[in-house]
């Protein structure tokens, strides 16, 4: 369940192993609890609270979510202390969880049956009516922890990719063309040649279904040729070219590209000779942020 530090997923990283997840949850755990403490007036907890104990029953309450509380806080702990030294598989990690619901669970049905002074009550009787109370407190900071966690990486991609930006010329414009006259060419679905064109003619190809829009400048003007071909088979056939692959619906010609820049969380590109705006997707952000640097490297 356990695996060495140089597996595929130590690269990758598990995000509720890692420290800062860890007191994200913790926090809003405590959060919750405390909620469900003042606000809640968790009736499952309170069914099983006695009038014949000497403490009040929302200080039965608060006992018991402490114990379960408590439990939570010695196994993250733990869990980080152990993720140091060792990294969890999936599997692993959701066998550590499950086990600690379960004590969890148990700890907060042995204190309410303690300072209950019911003695005479099952502790699988508590324990059931303690597991929906305890699943929501737990759950809760999971979700909000791991939308942290999005936000955290969101914002992180931006600043690399800022980086990115930052190794480009200060007016961030690339090059003039290098390709000269060569031609491109261009194949239907059945590898018959049907359009040619000279490579710094090229703007950007647009995916249209089953077909492509080969955005292109004719004696100054932009035109368009439709042709009968996927936009993955062209990226796969041009490999090696200036027109590069920079978001799922779009290749651009990266030697007419007047201008990078990020707006927002995105980048967009602007070319020489078309009005178009064409964005960058994260996937293709770093290949085509390379090819610009080399571009003003040459």
């Amino acid at each position: 369940m356990i695996r060495q530090q140089n597996s595929n997923w130590a690269k990758k990283g598990l995000f509720f192993n890692q420290e800062t997840a860890i007191f994200h949850f913790l926090a809003l755990t405590l959060f919750f609890a405390i909620l469900l403490v003042v606000f809640g007036q968790p009736v499952s907890i309170l069914n099983h609270t006695s009038g014949h104990s000497a403490m009040v029953p929302m200080l039965q309450v608060a006992l018991t979510v402490s114990a379960g509380l408590l439990v939570v806080i010695v196994s993250r702990f733990l869990l980080l202390l152990v993720s140091k030294r060792l990294t969890f598989s999936p599997a692993g990690y959701i066998l550590w969880v499950m086990v600690e619901l379960i004590v969890t669970i148990a700890a907060s049905a042995f204190t309410l049956w303690r300072v209950s002074g019911k003695g005479e009550m099952m502790l699988t009787s508590l324990a059931a009516d303690l597991l929906l109370g305890v699943i929501t407190v737990e759950s809760l900071p999971y979700i909000i922890s791991y939308l942290l966690f999005l936000l955290r990486q969101e914002h992180t991609e931006v600043l690399r990719l800022q980086d990115k930006l930052d190794q480009l010329q200060p007016t961030q414009h690339v090059s003039s063309p290098t390709s000269g006259d060569r031609i491109i060419n261009f194949h239907n679905k059945g590898n018959r040649l049907v359009f040619s064109v000279e490579c710094k003619a090229i703007l950007f190809i647009e995916a249209a279904d089953n077909y492509t829009n080969i955005h292109y400048l004719n004696e100054e003007h932009e035109d368009t040729y439709i042709l009968h071909n996927t936009l993955k088979e062209l990226e796969q056939t041009l490999a090696g070219t200036p027109l590069i692959r920079c978001h799922r619906g779009y290749m651009v010609n990266i030697e007419n590209v007047r201008r990078l820049q990020r707006k927002g969380h995105a980048l967009q590109l602007e070319l020489n000779g078309s009005s178009k705006i064409i964005p960058v997707t994260k996937t293709y952000a770093d290949l085509v942020a390379e090819r610009i640097t080399n571009e003003n490297q040459q």
